[in-house]
């Protein structure tokens, strides 16, 4: 009922917002395939992972890694730079601070298919459940960022 009277400006702008959207999924960089969120996880979203399978487990980084059909341990989480880039990149490490609130500031490192190699830092955020933050700029306070960077380093250790 709430979606019929916000009117076909607000249903607009929120296909807007969708499209602008990264996409995530999970592929295999072995063999290419690119199983359902369902098939690998609990979650049917990037946002719905984060929130409610990585953040509680203390940021398990074996979470980020699956085994493939194929049978070799090389499933990503997985996205576009901006729609219509051709360069794929895949997420090896993501580490977080605890939710202020629905304020889930993140850390991700990633890597590009092209150059798998070079290791590229994103900083991210979520509010609650929604992967709105995840493709807009971070701002931190300086202690955050230390924090952040801290718990980057003991993920990459583990």
């Amino acid at each position: 009922m709430a979606a019929a009277s916000a009117g076909p400006a607000a249903e607009a702008q929120s296909r807007l917002g969708a499209a602008l959207m990264a996409k995530y999924w999970w592929q295999c960089l072995s063999c290419g395939d690119r199983p359902g969120w369902l098939t690998v996880c609990h979650s049917r979203s990037i946002a719905a992972f984060i929130w409610d399978e990585l953040a509680p487990s203390e940021w398990d980084q074996r979470l980020l890694r699956r085994w493939c059909s194929c049978k070799r341990r090389s499933l990503y989480i997985t996205y576009r730079f901006q729609r219509g880039d051709p360069e794929r990149i895949s997420v090896r490490h993501i580490v977080g601070l605890a939710p202020d609130g629905d304020y889930l500031p993140m850390l991700w490192e990633t890597f590009r298919h092209a150059n798998p190699r070079t290791k590229w830092i994103d900083f991210k955020y979520q509010r609650g459940r929604s992967p709105w933050g995840l493709n807009k700029r971070l701002i931190l306070e300086k202690a955050h960022l230390a924090r952040l960077l801290r718990a980057y380093e003991q993920a990459q250790s583990r």
